[in-house]
């Protein structure tokens, strides 16, 4: 499926060490997908991706399905629920004692934050934005939240209204009438496989090599950091943030800092400086190339797969 901005939801207890994970589908780089390889935005492997178009359909159908489940165990407030565009994917509610961490993937932002512009808005929360702007946010209340998705923890009720919760929730049910099983329970070649890319991309000695011509230019801002992925998570900026947000008393904690912004801006610029994009995104295209060869018959049938889902997807909303 796309990754378009698309959220993990990872859910986390101290108590059960549960974790689960969500997914919603975001506007895929097939249709229309840049085909020079010169274009940062282009990847091989995105051949493979449900098409645009196929995506939203998808996602209307989905939450379609979803909708009409939720109204048959009891939620007649959803009937009018727009769908497009599709909700954001439903995150729990604060205060019900299970800590909720969102990341988010978007094909755009790859090899990290590329525009100095950007990363003084955003920091290097460039991917949860473009994925607030696409999809509109709404709260839901536990109950809600439960039927909707079927991620139960501890002693979370398993019945809403004298109704029992459908395996995966609501939109579990709507994925198996969609896809024929729940997405989340097949392994997705092209996403296995662009993380293999990334993986034996950053061995490569050409990578090697950009990431220390990256790092020097850092230095000389002020920032030590190795590659570009220690400066996101950046560890020490995180406790110095803690720190500011406890001594503030910020209310959002979710707008990046100004230190985020002044690392973020530092590090566009420097893979600016050293032509980091264009170093790396050269070893991954060819990198993926080797990788389709090896495994077309997986993709092949993940591609057929993904277009009878569309197919049923119409068939449905049609219905």
């Amino acid at each position: 499926m796309p990754r378009s901005a698309a959220p993990l939801l990872l859910v986390l207890t101290s108590l059960l060490g549960l974790t689960a994970c969500g997914g919603q589908a975001g506007a895929a780089a097939s249709d229309g997908r840049p085909t020079s390889t010169n274009d940062p935005r282009f990847l091989p492997l995105a051949a493979y991706d449900m098409p645009d178009g196929d995506s939203r359909t998808v996602s209307r159908a989905r939450w379609t399905l979803a909708t009409e489940c939720m109204v048959r165990l009891g939620f007649d407030s959803l009937k009018s629920l727009a769908v497009d565009p599709v909700p954001a994917w439903p995150e729990r509610p604060a205060n019900t004692g299970v800590l909720t961490a969102v990341l988010y993937a978007d094909d755009d932002f790859r090899y990290g934050i590329e525009d100095p512009e950007q990363a003084a808005r955003y920091g290097y929360q460039a991917a949860r934005a473009a994925y607030e702007r696409r999809y509109p946010e709404k709260k839901w209340t536990l109950p809600q939240y439960l039927a909707l998705t079927g991620q139960f923890v501890g002693d979370d009720p398993k019945t809403v209204h004298g109704h029992r919760i459908p395996e995966r929730g609501c939109l579990g049910e709507a994925d198996r009438a969609i896809y024929g099983t729940n997405p989340q329970e097949r392994t997705n070649p092209v996403l296995d496989l662009e993380t293999k890319s990334l993986q034996q991309g950053m061995k490569d000695p050409a990578w090697k090599k950009v990431n220390k011509a990256w790092s020097a230019c850092m230095v000389k801002a002020g920032y030590h950091y190795a590659t570009p992925r220690d400066a996101e998570i950046g560890e020490d900026r995180t406790r110095k943030e803690l720190e500011e947000r406890l001594t503030e008393h910020r209310r959002d904690t979710t707008e990046p800092s100004a230190l985020e912004k002044k690392t973020a801006v530092a590090d566009a610029r420097c893979k600016q400086q050293t032509g980091y994009l264009r170093t790396v995104h050269t070893v991954d295209v060819r990198i993926q190339y080797r990788l389709i060869a090896k495994n077309r018959t997986k993709l092949e049938e993940e591609r057929r797969w993904e277009r009878a889902a569309a197919r049923r997807a119409q068939d449905l909303l049609g219905d």
